[in-house]
């Protein structure tokens, strides 16, 4: 009774909030006109990366595979002789810069490194660039950095020269200013991280990294105090890109600056930094291109060069309203390319909506989830709803139970009835007692064990993965069997396919099985240890790849590591549990993973065939859930968040699985025929799509999954029935108990019984 009148109570608040929100008068809302758009400027002939603006409107385009091409400011263009390149023996070119005179500089591998060495060279780290410089007569000679504060093998990274023609480079810890007759370099000042922007004003520079500004007297040869303005605006705005350019209006510098929200401008000197547009009205708001650099034109217009061979035009129209008359509000935890992608979309689809996302923690702030999921909720209190609203992270129970969530079964349905839709996985978002459905995954993600058939073959329970390990060990007393660095990776790698399996049909904590699960994740981790002493777990710690994290370990980076580890000699690791991801390249690593196998390409002995399949822990058939939409009860634009659901549902929203930046594991689509698209893709359109300019590395047989490795997935798909959801209250209480179980703290059953406490405390609170 209580939590029915806590329930009835929340509801009349937040509807009785939105009513008052509305009062005040019944007179709409003059929208004043005028803001900017943009219009896609043809390039030429060619693939560029790189945009270099000069201060007469033309600009220098030049690309890794492609010469150096003049633009003027009507628009024509002619491309440099490429033949002086050919004297410096490149292979790979990767950085390049551009004086406004047409002089050029960049950093190179030299082609006497064939692949296999080249690859060798970056797992190890020793990339050492080679440079060249090309005056604007064509003149051409090696430049060979050197000089006292610049630390040989040092790559440069950012290349800029100053309207006089010094050039000023950047490594990830320093600026230097390089003399490109002689290559002697003088180090100007240190940075905290990667410099990727310089611009000049006069004798200062201003040097700007992901979170910092640094400002440099040229002239003086010092540092200047920096700006916290700034500062704070490169940390929450860079991630996506930035670009930088300086212009003037009425005497006074500006500096402008474009990144993923818009495009902004801070009169130098001063403390305020002012939107002018906004990006999820204009092309900056494309998830799928990172703006490259940023052109002031004289008309009070802009260039911008973006990555996938793209610019744009941004002029100020006065006839266009400053901003849609309708808004419909997207928000989630978390930054979500796919979703943002779809909203700008939906804004092309619909010019007279607004498409506002939020997001409570954008990857650059410091907020962290629970700060952000209590500002979610005193915003629900107080009637600001958004539309539609992606759960991931969330305790989605908890919101439907309150009313927030509408039910979806009525818009899901007609999906269902012409079997478009994986009806398992959407069957499986049925909760609380009206046994309804509140949200959808987009995507899902599929538990895989990978290991020799020895160890595991047909079998998947949790106390299944104990024998194999316990057969691994006996096999092999030394080095790790899985590639858990922590007790926490364990937790990881095991919670998602149990932790269903611990509540009752009534909600009720099922201490038994809780008890069981810890007491095999413990004899899981006391395996694993038994193959070090305490100096060869940490080498094993320190060592190892730790830019994995095992809760995005994805098919084709287990089998990887799978290889990997026993080459660096860290520990051999003769399992994996994981999960398939991506449907192209999570697939594909399966299979190369199995044709590198048995090719022995890997450094340690197989005593039998490489194999693979799903664990289902506890729980039975789990599904991850991804991309857990749901429409908000009381949103203001309850028609327009229908459209925007079946957006998403959409066979081509479906298939673009890459946009889920910056996480890069989308995961599976619910939607049968867009999986099958995806799987079927060849290997041009997959090169495309991945970015890469020649595809024909990805053109071997062996790269490509099987028929009958295709059936299997979508088997799997059928069969996929046990939802999981990160972010309940009840996971989050298992994990920290559960690493204290791990480490001895307490026993399994203690532990269980110390989450029956815990999860009976929160929910009398």
């Amino acid at each position: 009774m209580k939590k029915k009148v806590r329930v009835l109570l929340f509801i009349m608040v937040c509807v009785m909030c939105a009513a008052f929100s509305g009062c005040g008068g019944s007179q709409e809302e003059e929208i004043p006109m005028g803001r900017y758009a943009d219009r896609e400027v043809k390039l030429p002939p060619g693939t560029f990366d790189y945009m270099h603006p000069c201060p007469d409107g033309s600009y220098y385009l030049y690309g890794l595979d492609t010469e150096l091409t003049y633009v003027d400011a009507q628009g024509g263009s002619k491309a440099k002789d490429r033949g002086w390149e050919k004297n410096a023996n490149i292979h790979v070119k990767y950085e390049v810069g551009v004086a406004d005179n047409g002089a050029a500089v960049f950093a190179y591998a030299p082609r006497f490194w064939n692949d296999e060495e080249l690859e060798a060279r970056w797992l190890s780290g020793d990339i050492c660039y080679l440079y060249f410089y090309v005056d604007e007569k064509g003149e051409k000679h090696a430049l060979e950095p050197h000089g006292e504060g610049y630390q040989k093998g040092t790559n440069l990274n950012t290349f800029a020269f100053s309207p006089e023609g010094e050039l000023y480079a950047a490594s990830d810890h320093a600026v230097y200013r390089v003399n490109v007759e002689t290559g002697e370099v003088e180090s100007l000042f240190a940075t905290e991280k990667q410099v990727k922007s310089m611009v000049f004003m006069g004798d200062v520079m201003l040097a700007a990294d992901d979170g910092k500004a640094y400002f440099y007297d040229r002239a003086e040869g010092k540092l200047l105090d920096g700006n916290g303005a700034l500062d704070v605006f490169l940390s929450s705005h860079s991630s996506g890109g930035l670009v930088m350019a300086l212009g003037d209006r009425e005497n006074e510098q500006i500096l402008y600056m474009g990144c993923r929200t818009g495009l902004y401008r801070y009169i130098w000197g001063g403390s305020v930094i002012e939107q002018i547009a906004d990006g999820q009205m204009t092309a900056l708001g494309d998830t799928q291109r990172s703006p490259r650099a940023l052109q002031v034109l004289d008309n009070g217009a802009f260039r911008v060069m973006f990555s996938g061979n793209y610019m744009v035009e941004m002029y100020y129209d006065e006839t266009l309203p400053a901003r849609p008359a309708k808004e419909l509000t997207v928000y989630s935890l978390e930054e979500n390319g796919w979703i943002r992608y779809a909203g700008q979309l939906f804004q092309k689809e619909h010019p007279d909506v607004l498409v506002r996302y939020e997001t409570g923690m954008d990857g650059d702030n410091a907020v962290s989830r629970e700060d952000a999921l209590r500002n979610l909720n005193t915003r629900l209190l107080a009637g600001d709803v958004p539309d539609v609203i992606v759960m991931d992270q969330m305790d989605i129970e908890q919101y439907a139970d309150k009313g927030v969530l509408r039910e979806l079964d009525g818009i899901l349905q007609p999906y269902l009835d012409d079997g478009i839709l994986y009806q398992n996985i959407v069957e499986g978002m049925r909760m609380t007692e009206k046994n309804k459905i509140y949200s959808v995954p987009m995507m899902v993600y599929l538990p895989l064990w990978l290991g020799e058939k020895m160890y595991l073959d047909g079998e998947d329970s949790l106390e299944d993965i104990v024998a194999g390990m316990e057969k691994a060990r006996q096999k092999h007393p030394e080095g790790a069997i899985l590639y858990t660095l922590y007790p926490k990776d364990v937790l990881l790698q095991t919670m998602p396919v149990c932790l269903p399996a611990w509540t009752g049909e009534d909600g009720s904590l099922d201490v038994e099985k809780l008890t069981a699960y810890y007491q095999a994740v413990r004899r899981m981790w006391e395996i694993d240890c038994a193959g070090f002493d305490d100096a060869g777990r940490e080498a094993w710690q320190k060592n190892n790849m730790e830019w994995y994290a095992p809760e995005d370990m994805d098919m084709a980076d287990i089998g990887f590591n799978f290889q990997y580890a026993a080459q660096q000699n860290f520990g051999e690791t003769w399992l994996q549990l994981g999960f398939l991801m991506t449907p192209q390249v999570g697939m594909t690593g399966i299979h190369v993973t199995k044709a590198n196998m048995a090719a022995d390409w890997q450094e340690k002995e197989l005593e039998d065939t490489v194999t693979y399949d799903a664990y289902t822990g506890q729980a039975g058939n789990v599904y991850w859930a991804r991309t857990i939409v749901g429409l908000c009860e009381q949103g203001k634009e309850p028609k327009l968040a229908e459209e925007y659901m079946n957006l998403l549902l959409s066979d081509p929203m479906m298939r673009k699985w890459w946009l889920d930046k910056p996480r890069n594991h989308s995961g599976l689509t619910i939607r049968k025929d867009s999986l099958g698209d995806i799987l079927d893709i060849d290997n041009i359109e997959f090169g495309q799509t991945m970015g890469f300019k020649d595809p024909t590395g990805v053109n071997h047989p062996n790269f490509w999954p099987t028929e009958e490795e295709k059936q299997w997935l979508y088997q799997m798909m059928e069969d996929a029935s046990c939802c999981y959801r990160p972010g309940t209250m009840l996971e989050e209480c298992a994990m920290e108990v559960g690493v204290r179980v791990l480490e001895g703290e307490l026993t399994p059953e203690e532990g269980a019984k110390e989450v029956e406490r815990k999860m009976a405390i929160a929910m009398e609170e």
